[in-house]
């Protein structure tokens, strides 16, 4: 967890993500991996292409106003963490 779907098509998500720029602006520091065994804890994201196999569907907004959950990307696994905890959303 968590093993992600990304769709297009807002309604359709589970969760809708806001990428920034600015670490100290976001909820979670996110790494994303292509080992969905890397994916056990939830600032590790692996994505699938298989909508049933996912833990939730994503839809990635422009606007940081329509994010349920607003992430910064880092390359650096170990630098994965929740900077403002949201219960429930992964």
């Amino acid at each position: 967890m968590p093993k992600l779907f990304r769709t297009d098509i807002p309604s359709e998500a589970d969760l809708k993500v806001f990428v920034t720029d600015i670490r100290s602006e976001a909820d979670l520091v996110v790494y994303e991996t292509t080992n969905q065994w890397d994916a056990t804890v939830s600032p590790v994201w692996y994505y699938t292409d298989i909508q049933s196999e996912a833990d939730k569907t994503v839809y990635f907004t422009a606007a940081q106003w329509d994010a349920d959950l607003i992430i910064y990307k880092t390359d650096i696994q170990s630098n994965a963490e929740w900077v403002n905890e949201k219960p429930g959303l992964l």
